[in-house]
Order: structure tokens, then sequence, then C-alpha cells
């Protein structure tokens, strides 16, 4: 039976309720993507009835997100920072929260006319990319240990039409011999045993994103350890962490001799941000 917009998103929703806490902007999401619309067009031409191949793909992809895929994964982009980026499921699916990442590396180097600056782990590029776009005066270097993600990063970058320096390398091994202004990162911090890593749509992201070992501070502290020898004088390190893990994070700076150490974004449950100068 052919079906207009409304009662498709009303279906979808309905049927993803108890599965995501934004099931409607799922559906239109999805709905959107099976019309090649956007989701101004869904609101506006409500009574529209798409093809039954349209109403199909929907159908389709409301059964992968129940299992359940992430969205970004099923309509193939994300948005960050105002850019539409690939995103596949080699990668981590970007995350607004990271938004604050960029907006507190932009303040540390505006007005500077030159900048070295080294991503670590860049899985889409959507760090890179964002920082690139908004200070193209910078040198914009990032690895990440997986051939797939660059692959995707790389895609990114063209699809944006930004240069940026991609290299496969696990974490620093790759860059030994230079120096950077600043090293940003998002890593792995999700403790191998957190029951967090089977909820939501974490299953279908590549765990090595997501957890470096068992406590989940592994990565960020081979990242801080090893980011003396490859800071500039004065050089700022900027690293997104969880929650409940900024004694941590702030111990370990102070042992590598790190300073003016501040955290950003101090509200339960969420990702913190924590910089610091060598």
């Amino acid at each position: 039976m052919s079906e207009s917009i409304k009662q498709l998103l009303e279906w979808a929703t309905e049927q993803l309720y108890s599965n995501s806490c934004s099931a409607r902007l799922d559906s239109e999401i999805l709905l959107a993507h099976c019309l090649d619309k956007n989701r101004s067009y869904l609101l506006t031409w409500p009574e529209q009835i798409p093809t039954i191949e349209q109403q199909e793909c929907l159908r389709e992809l409301v059964r992968r997100r129940l299992q359940p895929q992430p969205v970004a994964y099923l309509v193939g982009h994300r948005e960050f920072y105002s850019m539409q980026l690939i995103t596949t499921p080699a990668t981590l699916v970007p995350r607004p929260e990271t938004e604050l990442l960029v907006d507190t590396v932009l303040e540390l180097i505006e007005g500077r006319s030159s900048v070295d600056i080294l991503e670590l782990g860049t899985g889409t590029g959507a760090i890179a990319l964002a920082l690139k776009k908004h200070a193209p005066a910078a040198q914009i270097s990032a690895t990440d240990i997986s051939a797939e993600a660059l692959a995707v990063a790389r895609a990114n970058a063209h699809k944006h039409q930004l240069e940026i320096e991609f290299i496969q390398s696990d974490w620093y091994r790759q860059t030994e011999s230079r120096l950077f202004d600043l090293i940003v990162s998002n890593p792995p911090y999700i403790a191998a045993t957190d029951p967090y890593l089977s909820q939501g749509d974490l299953p279908a992201e590549p765990r090595q994103a997501l957890s470096s070992g068992e406590t989940g501070l592994e990565a960020l502290e081979l990242i801080i350890n090893d980011a003396t020898g490859h800071l500039k004088p004065a050089g700022w390190i900027v690293l997104e962490h969880g929650y409940d893990q900024q004694s941590s994070v702030t111990a370990l700076l102070q042992d590598a001799h790190f300073k003016d150490i501040r955290t950003l974004r101090d509200f339960n449950h969420l990702p913190r941000l924590t910089l610091a100068r060598i």
C-alpha cells in the first residue's frame, strides 16, 4: 500500500521508538536519504506519496537501524562543524561534543601566521579538516593506524578541497623526527570492560577507535608520555577523554612536566577536554 511521507515518518518513528532516543530525527534522516531530499522537504510536502522503491528503501534502513546500525553508516555521512563528512564502518562516527576540541584549538592559534598541528587517530578526518577549513594557513598532519580509516579521511579532504598530510602510523611512530606546535587527539578512552561498549550503536563502531585497553587510559598515557619529544617549546597538547578521567589525565600531564593544565566541559557523563603546555 502506498503511504504518504507523513504516514511513513509516523511508522518509522514508532518502529524506532524503543531503540533510539532520537527516533523521529532518525526517521527523517533515513527517509530524506531514500528520497534524495533534505529534511525540510519532508515538512513541506507531508502528503506526497513516495515511490514503492523509496518506501522499500526506508523499510530496509529501519530494519538495519534496529540491529542497531548507526544512522551515519546507513546514509553514508555525518555533519561535523558544518561539514558533511563521508562516514563508513571503518571509522568512528564524529560526535558533536568533539567540536569543542576544534573550538579550543582555533582559540589557541588565533592570530598566528604559521602553525604546525599533528592530529593523532584522525578517523574520518573530522578534526583535522575542521581546523584546516577555519585556519587555512595551518600545516596539519593527521595519523591513523587504519588504512581503511585513512581512505575515508582522504576522501573527505578531497570532497572539501582541503590539503592535509595523512600518515598511516601507530600514533607517533612515523613522525619520529618532527616537532609540532600543537598535538591534538580524541583517542580511544573507554575501558575494555565498560558495559557502555555494548550499548546503543557502539557495538557497530570499530572497537579500536573506542577502547585502547583494560583501563581506557592506555592510549592517553602513550600520547602524553611521548608528546614532549614531538612538541616545540611552549607547544600545546589538547585531548578529549572520559568524564571520569580528569584526575588521571591531569596526573599523567603533571608527571610528563606539562604546565598550564586546564579541563573544559565539566558536565556529568560527557567527554571532557584537557589541554596543557609543555
